[in-house]
């Protein structure tokens, strides 16, 4: 499936989404194997969409067949592209039952790719993520929303699953600046965010409900900045 047209991707960055109607091809058989040993239907149809997501790009990226995607999971726990190969990689998943999505990016630098349901969170979560400086961001965006919230939660979980930490690290080491808000939330943007660990991201987002026809769902990337591409490698 093709991710929106209006997606501000940086050169260089491809994204995939998949759904149970894109159907599952190219997994090595360690990976059928994985996905068959998940007891719930939906961790199964994740695992084996992003996988799929996740070969049909590198198999572009490298030039061979999906299943030949020299693909393993590294010593964090992510999947990486067996000797580099160029391609630094990211999957992610969510919904549920016939909703199920993935997501998978593939950068030269290191990258990050999240997706979340716009769904009713906590009224306060923004206090759990937001640094003083970023909060400006809701008025921007309309104020406090679920839909405000979901993003600048995803924004930021981008990013640290591009530096391979994960929420190991706190939302609030990463600090957000995004382009040409308006008072309300678009359907897609861009912007930049600054990690404590890992320096400068470009970022991107869209609303999938348009392309899937699913409940209101983010698909963000963050990218690593040129300066920043040692990042690829280094586990903190």
């Amino acid at each position: 499936m093709r991710v929106p047209d209006s997606f501000p991707l940086p050169p260089g960055v491809a994204v995939a989404v998949r759904t149970l109607a894109d159907g599952v091809a190219g997994l090595s058989g360690a990976e059928a194997a994985r996905a068959a040993s998940f007891a719930h239907a939906d961790r199964r149809a994740a695992f084996a969409l992003g996988r799929t997501a996740a070969r049909a790009l590198l198999a572009e990226r490298l030039g061979v067949a999906p299943e030949s995607v020299p693909l393993v999971v590294g010593a964090d726990g992510a999947p990486e592209v067996e000797g580099d190969g160029g391609a630094c990689l990211s999957i992610s998943h969510a919904g549920r039952g016939a909703g199920v999505v993935a997501a998978a990016a593939v950068a030269p630098v290191a990258v990050g790719v999240d997706l979340e349901a716009i769904v009713p969170r906590r009224a306060d979560l923004w206090r759990r993520m937001l640094r003083p400086d970023e909060h400006a961001l809701l008025d921007a965006l309309g104020g406090s929303s679920d839909r405000a919230h979901t993003l600048l939660w995803s924004l930021k979980e981008a990013v640290l699953k591009g530096q391979r930490t994960g929420l190991r690290a706190s939302a609030r080491s990463v600090c957000l600046a995004l382009d040409g808000l308006s008072g309300e939330v678009p359907a897609s943007g861009a912007g930049t965010a600054t990690a404590e660990a890992s320096g400068v991201w470009h970022l991107a987002w869209a609303d999938l409900a348009p392309a899937t026809g699913a409940v209101g769902m983010w698909l963000t990337v963050a990218t690593a900045s040129r300066d920043a591409a040692e990042w690829r490698h280094r586990r903190v």
